[in-house]
């Protein structure tokens, strides 16, 4: 499968599964192995009409340290064709902070952004629960590594990229705060079960309160 349709694919799943609405909430991207480069769905378009045209590739190159405007010591800059009618999701840098991992390179890497409902209300509405803090409800629950929350930024802010970086790089899957979940590993159907199974469990969690 190609790497774009690898993208177009998961979208259109996600929002089949209602992982997210039809409008312009939810990304994805993938890195293939040992290449300089990702793809990235693109913003501002119907996520379950994604076609492959509106899946951008971005190339990572190395940047000079002592020139560098972004914050939080980036070690990359972005390139994409800029003449395209599409741009990448304005949430690129959440993206870009964990594609460009040193050991992210050699394999082929998955990073999803979804807006599963429950998550979002059990992670960031009224009361702000970790969603790590379900395994205290379901021990036997049998999904990846959950990390601590990520606090509330604006979509598409370095902060929010620098914080959902800190919070995943060790994991498989993270809740931000009124923002859905970032999911990153190589099997996109195990990110997609593992999204799928906590907003199972959650809203049984939910339903209880």
């Amino acid at each position: 499968m190609s790497s774009k349709k690898h993208i177009v694919d998961t979208m259109r799943r996600m929002y089949n599964k209602k992982l997210m609405s039809i409008r312009y909430d939810g990304n994805v991207s993938f890195k293939p192995k040992n290449k300089p480069y990702f793809y990235i769905s693109a913003g501002q378009v119907r996520k379950n009409e994604l076609t492959n045209d509106q899946v951008v590739q971005v190339f990572f190159e190395k940047r000079d340290p002592l020139i560098s405007n972004i914050p939080n010591g980036s070690k990359y800059d972005l390139v994409y064709d800029i003449d395209s009618p599409y741009i990448p999701s304005i949430e690129i840098y959440m993206h870009s902070y964990l594609q460009t991992m040193q050991q992210c390179f050699h394999k082929d890497n998955f990073v999803v952004h979804a807006r599963p409902p429950n998550i979002i209300a059990y992670t960031g509405m009224d009361s702000n629960s970790e969603l790590c803090n379900i395994k205290r409800t379901f021990p036997e629950l049998n999904v990846g590594k959950i990390g601590n929350n990520v606090k509330y930024h604006a979509a598409g802010s370095y902060v929010l990229a620098y914080n959902c970086f800190q919070n995943l790089r060790e994991h498989d899957i993270v809740a931000l705060e009124k923002h859905g979940t970032l999911s990153m590993g190589t099997d996109i159907d195990k990110i997609l079960e593992d999204i799928e199974t906590l907003e199972y469990y959650v809203d049984i969690e939910l339903t209880t309160k």
